[in-house]
């Protein structure tokens, strides 16, 4: 009797041990359905955001309507070398104009407050109209970033990855 009361409680265990892994299988699946784990590679959104900072992105509750100016966004990119995922933060969406005059930005013919960009930027003047259902996205290190400027505006269907919502390191 004894023999399969052991036999019963070893059946058991295995039985939690199967549920404890099920569970935390279903859970992580469900969790990165969700949420993207991103590595910061690059210099583009200092002083916000450093080379090898860890970031969460929301990649399912983000939607065209909730986006907002000054919203960092993770979005895809080619580059010629095939897709990369950037982080850049929301300068401009559908609609609007977006110029650089003087090494200072506006959009809709407003000088831009922007405090958390690195330095003053040394573009020469130009001038867009972001085409609709895209964004127009810029990192925060302005003299050493590859964005909008350089790939265009993004579509926001195709190209935004997500809104990241969280800094782990």
């Amino acid at each position: 009797m004894e023999n399969n009361e052991k036999q019963a409680s070893m059946k058991n265990t295995i039985i939690e041990y199967i549920k404890v892994i099920l569970v935390t299988v279903v859970l992580t699946y469900a969790v990165l359905y969700f949420v993207q784990i991103s590595r910061v590679v690059g210099d583009s959104m200092n002083p916000t955001y450093k080379n090898g900072n860890i970031v969460l992105v929301d990649k399912r509750f983000y939607n065209y309507k909730d986006v907002k100016y000054g919203d960092v966004v993770v979005a895809k990119a080619d580059f010629g070398d095939g897709e990369e995922q950037i982080i850049k933060r929301v300068i401009g969406k559908g609609g609007d104009v977006i110029a650089c005059k003087n090494g200072a930005l506006y959009r809709n013919n407003k000088k831009l407050d922007e405090p958390y960009i690195k330095e003053e930027m040394y573009d020469d003047d130009w001038k867009v109209t972001v085409k609709q259902d895209c964004l127009f996205c810029m990192g925060d290190n302005r003299n050493n970033s590859a964005d909008s400027r350089e790939i265009g505006a993004i579509d926001f269907k195709t190209g935004i990855v997500g809104k990241v919502f969280f800094k782990v390191f």
